[in-house]
Formats: structure tokens, C-alpha cells, sequence
């Protein structure tokens, strides 16, 4: 007995080769049963893979002094929130821009998969369509490959559908928002929301900023050129309206509200990376941290952070570093770049508090990216009689080295570094006691103190009987000033208020090489350095 009829017994000539209708609905059937079935079992058995490297990548933080103010990043920009931070209107703008039924599919589209492999059969090749929900979008970047391949479009689906199961909607929609790219240099939410507005994702409660956001989604980098791309401006602006109106067809807005509701205009956008000053904080901070780790490897050094999901609070406060550039750059700005005598002109400068030798501000040179060399920290130079009699004295000389002050080779010249000679005239004001210069707080982690920075109070000249000579020697100066012999090198010195600063002036032949006379320059050389400091001093004493 044959359980299926064909060749068709019954039959001749052609007929007897045409299958029956019940053999046609019958195999039909058995066939759509096997793929629906082997598809539940593909789903029951599909692994989520781990994460892709670049989806969980972070930035590390440098912040100014206040720990919230920031200064740059390195790595990738990312900074992941929870789900509580980001508020109700972002969240709804995201699913109005991107993925309307959310939180009722199954984590795909059937009919958004129907009109992809509708394109896909028809189109010429080349790009498969999307059709893709915020779970497939978030599967895709997060734990599969860019890839335009059939074969990852399948695993994209089934592993969607397998995510939906086993994770609540509102974990997938935080993993998604802080894994996704905004241009500007921004993954995530929270770095977007700083990026184009200038405050953190939790105080972006606006639904046009909110509806600008998401509608940036769609296609990041071409909406980035919207400043200078009137077509670009044009398409951002449509999808925005877009945006909020599927905002007010979900009930989310009412017609009102969407009415009254303006194109919001982002700040300029001006990437937080290396130059300028930036370069100098992260080097002067990343040095500090190495040089820590050496004596304690627990303090973590500066590949440990560079791997990014830190954030390093530094000692440098934000008016004390504007106002050391605009001193400088205000006096330099005096010069005559037509006249020998006024060119390749270096000013160093820094600030150590007296109590604790934090570091507060400082001046290393005009763009960390033109001029790597820090002039505040690495300039080294001699002293001059009249600085060296005060800093020669408060420090002793079995010391120099630990208070960074170096005999100049062959002479019984000093030589140290604005920085260090800030820390070592700021102990006449600390009864003597020395403080390592230090520019980094503290150190956090998922939003935890995992290291803090303990000012490191040294007593070089041992009991009070053995200070009490020095402070007679060298009484309190609260400002020094001088050059040395050649005029090569200048200094001024102010301890005012609880902060010493230092200051020196040097400048070079048109080689860089060496050192040249400072005589001649327009202004004069001492006073465009006192009017650097003091414009300084007085700019932050205020």
C-alpha cells in the first residue's frame, strides 16, 4: 500500500504527473508545520551570545575639582544610566521615532520581517532591509555584526525573540539607549544629551530636545552635518516633527503641547578631546597616578584607567585654569610677533594649595596638541640669586631631589619647575612642612570612591629646634621675584590667601634649541611676567 498516490495510478499521460490537490495541500502543510516547528526549536535552543567589545566600551572621565564639571574623556565616549535617570518624555520620543509597539511585540515585527523580505526578494541585491524593532536593533549592535548577510539577519531575529523572553521590556530599552550612536562622538544617551544640550539625560525633560534626540537615531551622522548641510537641517527637522507626532498619536502629547513645541537649537558642538588645556590636566593627571602606582600598586596607574569606565576627579579648578590662559595669553598677546626680541616667548605658571599642595590651576602652553611640552610642570630652569636664596632655604639641601629642585650640572646653580617652586615657597606658610605637589582626588567606579588622594605632608627639617633657625634665616616671604645672570630665565612668586603660585618666563632661538636672552622684549621682561601673575592671581581671588 503506497501512502502517497503519485505517480497518479488512476491517471494517463500528463495527468498521471500532476499532483493532486490533496497531495499538494498535504505537503504544504507538512512542510509549513516542519519550518514553524523547527523555527520554536531554532528559538528554544539559540544562545544569546556575549556582548561585542565595542558595545560595552566606556569613556574614562576627567573631571575639574567639583567632580561634576567635565574637562574630556579618553576611550569611547559612553556612559551608561540606569533606567530611573532617563525621563519618561525621552523614553516615549525614542519609541515614537523608532519602535511605536514596543513593549507589545515579541521583540520582532511580523509584518516589519514581510515587507523586509518582500524588498529583499525583489530589490537588485546588495543591502537586506531592516524591518527591525528596538530589540533587533539592540541584538544587532550589541551582540552581532554589522554584517548585511541573510545569515545574520536570521540570528538577529532568533536571538531577539530569545532576549524578549528572558528580559523584562524596560532592561532591553536601557541596554539599547546605552549602547546606541548619536554622532558627535556620542554613545549612548547620556553623552548625546551632553552633547547636543549640555546637561545630563535626566535633566532633558523638554520634548522637543527629547523628540531631537530620538530623531537623530535614525541616521546620526548624516543629521550631524545639519548645521552646515541645508538638505541635512531640512530631513532632521521632518523627522522631528515625525517624532513628536507619533508622540501625540500614542497620547503622550497633546495637540496643544505639540503646537506650542519649537525646533530646538543643540549647542555648538565642540568635541571634548586633547586640545587646548584638556591635554595638559589628563597628562599632568595620568603622571600623577603612575608615579602613585609605583609606591602603591593599588592606586590605579594610567592603563588601568585608560581602559575606560573611570572617572578621575582632578585637583584643577575650572576658574583658576580660564584665568591662568587668559593672564597669559592677555599678556602675549602684547607682544610684537614682527620682532625678534618678542618671539617663541614661554610663560609657565602654577598654583599649589598651602595646606595640602593640591594643584589648582596652572599655565603648560597654549595647545596641548601644537606644543606637547607642559611649561608649568616639565620647564626647568635656574633660579636666580635672589628666588634661589628663598627656596634654597626652606628646602634642605639633603631634600632638593624629593622637592623636584636640581644643582644645575657643573654649577652650584638651582633649577626647578614653576610647580615645584610653587610647593616648596608655599611650606614657609605650612610651618615648614613640605607637601608633594598632587593632581588627582579621587578616582570612582559605577559611581563609587574606589581611591582618594591623602595629601603627602613631608617634614624635611625634622624637630621644631631644628625649624626655628630656618624661620629666622628666611622669614615669610609672600613674594619673590628675579632672573638669572643672563636673563634666560625670570621668576615671581606670590603666596596670597592660602595659594602660592610661581611663574617663569623663558625663550628660545628660532631652532628651539637652548635658551636666549630675554632683553629686548617689548614691555619688558619682569613686567609682562608680574602683570601674568597677578592679573591671574587677581582674577581668582575674587
Amino acid at each position: 500500500m503506497r501512502l502517497i498516490d503519485y505517480p497518479r495510478r488512476n491517471k494517463r499521460g500528463v495527468r498521471r504527473w500532476l499532483p493532486s490537490w490533496k497531495l499538494v495541500l498535504g505537503t504544504s502543510a507538512t512542510l509549513v508545520a516542519g519550518m514553524v516547528a523547527g523555527f520554536f526549536v531554532a528559538v528554544a535552543t539559540v544562545q544569546i551570545p556575549k556582548p561585542n567589545e565595542d558595545a560595552v566600551q566606556q569613556a574614562t572621565i576627567f573631571t575639574y575639582a567639583d567632580g561634576s564639571s567635565q574637562i574630556t574623556h579618553v576611550g569611547t565616549n559612553r556612559r551608561p544610566v540606569s533606567f530611573d535617570q532617563i525621563p519618561l518624555v525621552v523614553r516615549q520620543a525614542v519609541l515614537a521615532a523608532e519602535d511605536r509597539t514596543f513593549y507589545s511585540d515579541p521583540g520582532v515585527s511580523p509584518m516589519g520581517l514581510l515587507r523586509a523580505l518582500k524588498n529583499d526578494l525583489t530589490s537588485s541585491g546588495g543591502n537586506l532591509q531592516g524591518g527591525s524593532t528596538i530589540t533587533q536593533q539592540f541584538v544587532k549592535n550589541y551582540y552581532l555584526t554589522q554584517q548585511q548577510t541573510l545569515g545574520r539577519k536570521l540570528n538577529e531575529v532568533l536571538v531577539a525573540i530569545k532576549l524578549d523572553q528572558v528580559e523584562s521590556k524596560d532592561a532591553i530599552l536601557v541596554d539599547y539607549l546605552n549602547t546606541i550612536y548619536f554622532a558627535r562622538g556620542a554613545y549612548g544617551i547620556e553623552s548625546a544629551s551632553r552633547a547636543y544640550f549640555g546637561v545630563d539625560v535626566s535633566q532633558l525633560t523638554d520634548p522637543a530636545k527629547a523628540a531631537y534626540i530620538a530623531a537623530v537615531i535614525q541616521s546620526p551622522y548624516y543629521y550631524a552635518t545639519a548645521d552646515k548641510d541645508p538638505k541635512a537641517a531640512k530631513a532632521l527637522q521632518d523627522r522631528w516633527n515625525y517624532v513628536l507626532d507619533g508622540m501625540v498619536a500614542e497620547h503622550e502629547l497633546s495637540t496643544q503641547q505639540r503646537a506650542s513645541l519649537q525646533f530646538p537649537t543643540p549647542v555648538k558642538y565642540e568635541p571634548d578631546d586633547m586640545g587646548g588645556m584638556n591635554g595638559y590636566m589628563v597628562d599632568a593627571a595620568m603622571q600623577n597616578l603612575d608615579r602613585l602606582h609605583e609606591k602603591d600598586p593599588s592606586v590605579p596607574d594610567s592603563n588601568t584607567v585608560a581602559r575606560g569606565g573611570y572617572t578621575v576627579v582632578t585637583t584643577f579648578r575650572q576658574d583658576y585654569m580660564q584665568a591662568a590662559k587668559k593672564a597669559v595669553d592677555d599678556r602675549m598677546s602684547t607682544l610684537d610677533p614682527n620682532k625678534p626680541q618678542d618671539r617663541n616667548v614661554h610663560i609657565g605658571m602654577a598654583s599649589v594649595d598651602d595646606r595640602t599642595g593640591a594643584v589648582l590651576g596652572f599655565y603648560g602652553g597654549p595647545d596641548y596638541l601644537k606644543q606637547g611640552f607642559n611649561d608649568a610642570f616639565s620647564a626647568a630652569g635656574p633660579l636666580g640669586s635672589d628666588v634661589e636664596k628663598v627656596l634654597g632655604s626652606v628646602v634642605p639641601a639633603n631634600h632638593y631631589e624629593d622637592a623636584g629642585i636640581d644643582f644645575i650640572p657643573g654649577t652650584k646653580a638651582l633649577a626647578t619647575t614653576p610647580l615645584r617652586a610653587a610647593a616648596a615657597m608655599s611650606s614657609m606658610a605650612n610651618g615648614y612642612q613640605y607637601n608633594q605637589p598632587y593632581e588627582v582626588s579621587e578616582i570612582r567606579q559605577n559611581g563609587e570612591v574606589i581611591w582618594r588622594a591623602q595629601p603627602q605632608t613631608e617634614n624635611f627639617w625634622g624637630g621644631d629646634g631644628t625649624i626655628e633657625p630656618v624661620r629666622q634665616f628666611t622669614p615669610f616671604k609672600n613674594a619673590v621675584r628675579g632672573a638669572d645672570v643672563p636673563k634666560w630665565w625670570a621668576w615671581s612668586m606670590l603666596d596670597f590667601n592660602g595659594v602660592t603660585t610661581a611663574a617663569n618666563m623663558f625663550a628660545t632661538p628660532p631652532d628651539g634649541k637652548g635658551n636666549r636672552a630675554l632683553l629686548g622684549m617689548t614691555g619688558g621682561y619682569e613686567a609682562n611676567l608680574d602683570a601674568a601673575l597677578y592679573s591671574y592671581v587677581s582674577a581668582v581671588q575674587k
